[in-house]
């Protein structure tokens, strides 16, 4: 027979048991970037090439990186070579540092990625800008992409989603 004593208990366990749910993750800067790239279907591809370079623990960390994040079919479409690049590969869509785009404009549109190369802001709006590569003092080259997902806050760094891959020609 259920008693109202042990009906109370059980509603009580079940309210503890919901009380130790795991947080929703969320690009509101409280999760790093890892975690932040993984609630984002349009880029699991990408997410899943840092994970086999080897990249996802160090965008995990307490160091600061802006990732600008190609969509699944941007990278689709990206030259093989590029894609099976690896970690090398990987590095010229990485920045050091947390750059949100007022961040970027104030350095006079150019970031220096982890590979060495520059990514420079070459068009578009203020709210959706053409971003193209250029090798180091050379200017842009290759295919230009706007970020369509800006400014995605992670407690390690941003994230900004491309809709294509900058690879300088």
């Amino acid at each position: 027979m259920i008693t109202r004593r042990s009906f109370f208990a059980a509603g009580g366990g079940a309210l503890a048991l919901a009380g130790c749910a795991t947080e929703q993750v969320t690009a509101d800067g409280r999760f790093p970037i890892t975690s932040v790239l993984g609630i984002l279907p349009e880029v699991s591809e990408f997410r899943a090439a840092l994970r086999s370079a080897g990249l996802a623990d160090m965008l995990s960390g307490a160091e600061t990186f802006t990732v600008f994040a190609p969509t699944n079919l941007a990278w689709g479409a990206a030259p093989a070579e590029f894609r099976n690049g690896g970690a090398a590969s990987l590095r010229s869509l990485i920045a050091g540092g947390r750059l949100r785009l007022p961040d970027i404009q104030a350095r006079g549109g150019r970031v220096r990625m982890l590979s060495g190369i520059d990514l420079r802001v070459v068009g578009g709006t203020p709210a959706e800008p053409r971003v193209q590569a250029a090798r180091a003092n050379a200017a842009p080259s290759g295919a230009s992409a706007s970020i369509v997902r800006p400014n995605l806050l992670c407690s390690n760094g941003v994230i900004h989603i491309l809709q294509g891959v900058l690879i300088p020609a």
